[in-house]
């Protein structure tokens, strides 16, 4: 620890902290999940519903300030503090603590318990035979031993990264209006051209195919210009274009491959069903996904892609059931779209283009701040940058 200023104090967690074990018994308490990313939130925000039973006497009590972690998942932060103003009840599996008295800032506690260093000690005190579900006892937790700068530096501190908090839970509420206005304004838009234009089924316009199987082998090393294996990780929400992909095809798997070339459409069918993307790299695809031979002759793929976008809720609710739900290229074939003219279908595309646009730009902001906030902690958690008091 002499890396560390001389004035900070050395100590074992448990010298600041009391875990508590008080039991719910009778009574209306309302139950709570902890989530390391949501915090500490009564079930029915996280689930949607209420996952506990009727019965919740033998929960925990957790009041305001209170801290928990789930010590089957603290080797992956799962750990936050209770914020909300009434007293909840978690479940018995969690482990609840306070701090002692005011020699330890809870504020900056929450800090401190969230960073790198505090998570690279979660995994060492892990124990268990599988790997993703190791327990870390309160014990082991409280056996840590850190250094803690003074008390008025630690609420400086607190009050700094709590300030970049705060911007940031601002630009995450900005970002999901813009999300709620794009999804609403996707569903006019459309709806209004299916009222003015001409519909066609995708199967009168195009040929669907699927992608080739069984799948070629793949290869993550290059092979000359050989094209990109696409990966259904590869096609996300937030994701219009494919720039890249991880694999490469062997010249024996371009072979038995189906090629795709930049500026296609595709559509996984499977896992991420009815998700569109626009390769902007010539690649390959596995039956994972359909592609549209043709499609462009009446269909910008700008246009396809916020189509897909618009229709996907349907696609999911229509798709195969079994094991793995999936559609099939009959689905899709069927599914009906409007063909405006391609300078409507420009109009569109830029309406959508740039709301997106701006929702990228709120996007680095919040990415920007994280950043920042990920070098503070690491600077002054650790004593590296001091704050003048």
């Amino acid at each position: 620890m002499s890396e560390y200023p001389p004035d900070w104090e050395v100590a074992n967690l448990g010298t600041y902290l009391k875990e508590t074990k008080e039991r719910v018994s009778e009574g209306n308490t309302t139950p709570y999940s902890v989530s390391k990313v949501l915090g500490i939130v009564p079930q029915s925000e996280k689930f949607k519903k209420r996952v506990a039973s009727n019965d919740i006497s033998n929960y925990k009590i957790i009041r305001k300030g209170d801290f928990a972690y789930d010590p089957m998942l603290l080797w992956d932060g799962s750990i936050n503090r209770m914020l909300r103003e009434d007293t909840g009840a978690v479940s018995p599996a969690y482990v609840t603590f306070r701090v002692l008295d005011n020699s330890l800032d809870a504020d900056y506690l929450l800090h401190f318990l969230k960073a790198d260093t505090a998570k690279n000690f979660y995994k060492s005190i892990s124990k268990g035979t599988n790997v993703r579900r190791q327990k870390a006892e309160f014990r082991d937790f409280a056996s840590g031993e850190f250094a803690f700068p003074p008390l008025p530096e630690q609420k400086k501190i607190a009050e700094i990264l709590s300030g970049i908090d705060q911007t940031i839970t601002k630009l995450d509420s900005q970002k999901t209006k813009y999300d709620r206005l794009f999804a609403s304004m996707l569903s006019e838009v459309f709806a209004d051209l299916h009222k003015s234009h001409e519909i066609r089924r995708i199967g009168e316009i195009c040929e669907v195919k699927r992608g080739a199987s069984p799948r070629p082998i793949q290869s993550k090393k290059w092979w000359g210009d050989g094209r990109g294996w696409t990966r259904i990780s590869d096609v996300t929400k937030s994701k219009k274009y494919l720039y890249k992909t991880k694999d490469r095809l062997s010249p024996e798997g371009e072979q038995r491959s189906v090629p795709i070339n930049p500026g296609s459409i595709i559509l996984s069918i499977c896992a991420t069903i009815g998700l569109p993307v626009i390769p902007k790299i010539p690649v390959c695809i596995h039956d994972g996904f359909v592609w549209f031979e043709g499609i462009e002759k009446e269909i910008l793929p700008e246009f396809a892609y916020y189509f897909f976008l618009s229709v996907r809720d349907g696609l999911v609710s229509g798709r195969q059931t079994g094991t793995q739900g999936n559609l099939n290229t009959s689905i899709v074939s069927q599914q009906l779209i409007p063909i405006p003219p391609q300078s409507e279908q420009k109009r569109i595309i830029k309406l959508m283009s740039d709301m997106e646009f701006q929702a990228e730009k709120i996007d680095r902001k919040i990415q920007s701040h994280k950043n920042l906030k990920s070098s503070l902690s690491s600077d002054l958690l650790s004593g590296r940058k001091r704050v003048s008091i």
